[in-house]
């Protein structure tokens, strides 16, 4: 029960709302108590004595209700971007299915995949760029692709329309799953979820370099070499490779690739422009030579394509890119060498160790300063000759002078070797004699004191064990 004068001055308020009275204006604020409030990003709201009696009739009206509102949050770029896409792709959403009726752009609207920056996800829009990525790698029916990070599927259409057998090989698992289910239909598609660093490529590619053999066998079991069409023996069989491939893992995927020149006969990737530059060249003297630029034109021969700029892609990368092309050589093909690749490609690490000194100043960590003239002179090359000054062929040359320098020398040292042990073995039977009367060194006597020393310990050791046990007897006789 409220007491009876509370009563009284709500009957009082309540009859002169009745009566038209207007209402109390509500109490005025101080400018200190409107910064503060301002300051603490709060609003002051004044509601009617009305609304609030209706609102809660039996409660006394309040006048003034401070709400403190969150100031609102400023976006970055990045995710105004991120925003405007996720809009975007909300209102083109539809079905869609492998059949290559939608445009790239509505196959990545459609697939409602956010990009992962980590894993280097720009998805191909241009439909132009991906027909000149199929007519560079010359893909026919019957061909059998890699494909590595198909994505939302744009490259993969194509592929399949041109009549290939593709593998793709998609590290996220999310795409892989949606790649499947859109192109379940299609046999001669198969999609890899896996790390393609980590895939057995050679594994999966081992079948078709078999049938491809036992083709060739058959061909050369042929009597009449006019009855086998000159059209067919020109084509090269080998499978090829047609990829967008995330660019922070380019060397790491050349590396794998290059030096299987007998499975590969074509390989076309998208990389960065400059990157694609500095491989593609093979001038001495220029200062963007590498030693991947060497391993590159060692296994295959590198071709440029076309510029794609940064609105070809979806969302648009940082750099300008390029279409890339590599014809791999055969084994047979390759420079001979006197040792293995992997020594090769070594060494000549070891020549740009220090890309801003000379040649020779590299090689003191692999030879002697005589076989580093002589190479010199073979090569004739001057002193002041630096790592980025040497083409591919006169590396093969410096290292197969240096490996055969180090083994004539290796070979002399071991026969020299051989010789004094000889001598001193016929020494040593002469001088049998002497050698008993002569007398120990230092490093001898301290060895036989400290066998002396180990030994008479062991014995001090065995004799008081035998002594406490003859000590037990008679105690474990007694007690028994």
């Amino acid at each position: 029960r409220r007491p009876h004068s509370l009563l009284a001055r709500d009957s009082m308020s309540l009859s002169a709302e009745w009566c038209g009275v207007p209402p109390r204006a509500p109490p005025s604020r101080s400018l200190a108590s409107r910064g503060s409030s301002a300051a603490t990003g709060g609003r002051v709201a004044w509601r009617h004595p009305r609304a609030a009696a209706a609102a809660s009739p039996r409660c006394r009206p309040s006048a003034l209700e401070v709400v403190c509102a969150r100031k609102p949050m400023r976006l970055s770029n990045n995710k105004k971007k991120a925003k405007q896409e996720a809009a975007k792709r909300g209102k083109n959403k539809g079905g869609g299915g492998g059949d290559g009726s939608m445009s790239p752009q509505q196959r990545v609207n459609a697939a409602n995949h956010e990009a992962r920056r980590w894993l280097g996800q720009h998805f191909l829009i241009d439909q132009s760029v991906i027909l000149d990525a199929v007519a560079a790698a010359d893909v026919r029916a019957g061909d059998r692709i890699l494909e590595i990070g198909p994505g939302t599927g744009n490259l993969t259409v194509e592929l399949l329309k041109a009549g290939a057998t593709i593998d793709a090989v998609e590290k996220d698992r999310s795409l892989a799953d949606k790649l499947q289910d859109t192109f379940r239909d299609e046999e001669t598609l198969t999609v890899h979820q896996a790390d393609f660093l980590k895939w057995d490529v050679r594994g999966a590619f081992r079948a078709a370099s078999n049938s491809r053999g036992e083709r060739s066998a058959d061909v050369d079991d042929v009597d009449d070499v006019d009855d086998v069409d000159e059209k067919d023996a020109s084509i090269d069989s080998r499978a090829k490779v047609v990829a967008n491939i995330p660019y922070n893992i380019t060397t790491d995927i050349l590396k794998t690739l290059l030096p299987m020149g007998d499975t590969f006969g074509n390989m076309v990737f998208m990389f960065q422009e400059e990157v694609a530059r500095r491989l593609i060249k093979d001038e001495a003297g220029n200062s963007d030579y590498r030693p991947m630029s060497v391993r590159v034109h060692y296994y295959s021969t590198p071709y440029y394509i076309r510029p794609v700029t940064a609105a070809c892609f979806d969302p648009p990368p940082n750099v300008e890119s390029c279409l890339i092309g590599f014809r791999p050589k055969r084994p047979e093909e390759y420079l001979p060498l006197n040792g293995t690749e992997r020594q090769f490609f070594a060494f000549v690490q070891a020549c740009f160790a220090q890309k801003r000194k000379m040649l020779k100043n590299n090689l003191k960590a692999v030879c002697d300063e005589e076989t580093i003239a002589a190479a010199y002179e073979a090569l004739g090359k001057p002193e002041k000759t630096r790592a980025q000054e040497l083409t591919m062929p006169e590396y093969v040359r410096l290292f197969n002078f240096v490996r055969d320098r180090g083994q004539a020398r290796a070979e002399a040292l071991a026969a020299g070797q051989n010789v004094n042990a000889q001598k001193s073995v016929a020494s040593s039977g002469d001088d049998d004699d002497d050698a008993t009367l002569r007398k120990p060194t230092k490093k001898q006597r301290e060895t036989s004191e400290k066998v002396r020393r180990a030994t008479s310990r062991l014995v001090a050791q065995a004799v008081e064990g035998n002594r406490k046990e003859a000590a037990e007897q008679p105690r474990s006789f007694k007690s028994e």
